[in-house]
């Protein structure tokens, strides 16, 4: 008999239903083509720059943006795999993924 064993995974998970906005406490800039996130606060109070800072680039970009338009997150992978002609499945996944470590890295933050 073959068992999987699955990681434990202390993250927060993202909710398709949920809208999530950039946090308040960061820094969102453009240097060329590539977008800088930088938290300015963290729940220690303390940031260390060399694990903190976060780029995104082409799609990754294109979702921080979507995310200022306070849409959920099922809206958000419908219109890109529209936009993409892409399947929505995988855009789901991509998505996702993507929300998920902005979310436990405190770059993002669910809107309530």
């Amino acid at each position: 008999q073959q068992r999987q064993i699955m990681a434990w995974k202390p993250e927060i998970m993202i909710k398709p239903e949920k809208i999530y906005i950039p946090s308040d406490k960061i820094i969102a800039r453009f240097i060329d083509e590539t977008l800088i996130i930088v938290p300015v606060e963290t729940d220690t109070g303390t940031v260390d720059f060399d694990e903190s800072l976060y780029s995104l680039e082409d799609t990754g970009r294109e979702i921080w943006d979507r995310l200022g338009a306070k849409i959920t997150v099922e809206k958000l992978c419908a219109e890109l795999a529209e936009k993409y002609n892409a399947p929505l499945g995988t855009i789901t996944l991509d998505v996702i993924e993507l929300l998920e470590e902005l979310l436990n890295k405190g770059l993002i933050v669910e809107y309530k």
